[in-house]
C-alpha cells in the first residue's frame, strides 16, 4: 500500500490527512464523553432511529440539522462508535447525533420492503 493520498479507497473516499484528522476528532470525543458531559450538544437529530447495521454499526433514521441530508430524507449514518439511550445521544465517526423517536423494531425493514415492492420476509 502507498503511504500517500493518491488512493482514495484506501481511505474511505477522503484524504488520508481527512480520516486522521475525523478519527482523532472521535477519539478525543470518547475519551472525554464523561468527563464533560454537558459540553455535548449535537446540531443533528434523528428521528425514527434505530441500531442498524451496514458492514458496521450504524444508525438509520431522519435526520434534521445534517449538513449534508436534507430535513425528512432517510438515512444511515457513518460507523457508530458510542450509542447512549438514556442520555439520548451517539456519536458515530462523521459526528454526534441527538436522538429523537425510536423507531419500532422492524419499522425501517418493513419500508424497505415496501419501497422494493417485495412481499415476504427476505430481501
Amino acid at each position: 500500500m502507498q503511504d500517500d493520498d493518491s488512493v482514495p479507497c484506501e481511505w474511505f473516499g477522503t484524504s488520508r490527512a481527512a480520516l486522521i484528522e475525523k478519527l482523532r476528532r472521535l477519539a478525543d470525543d470518547l475519551e472525554n464523553i464523561d468527563r464533560q458531559p454537558d459540553r455535548i450538544s449535537p446540531e443533528v437529530t434523528m428521528h425514527s432511529w434505530t441500531h442498524g447495521k451496514r458492514m458496521v454499526p450504524c444508525l438509520i433514521g431522519v435526520p434534521t440539522g445534517h449538513p449534508k441530508i436534507g430535513d425528512g430524507k432517510p438515512a444511515y449514518s457513518s460507523e457508530l462508535f458510542y450509542l447512549d439511550k438514556e442520555r439520548g445521544i451517539a456519536r458515530t465517526l462523521s459526528r454526534w447525533y441527538r436522538l429523537g423517536t425510536r423507531a419500532a423494531p422492524g419499522y425501517w425493514d418493513a419500508r424497505w420492503l415496501k419501497k422494493l415492492g417485495a412481499s415476504g420476509d427476505s430481501y
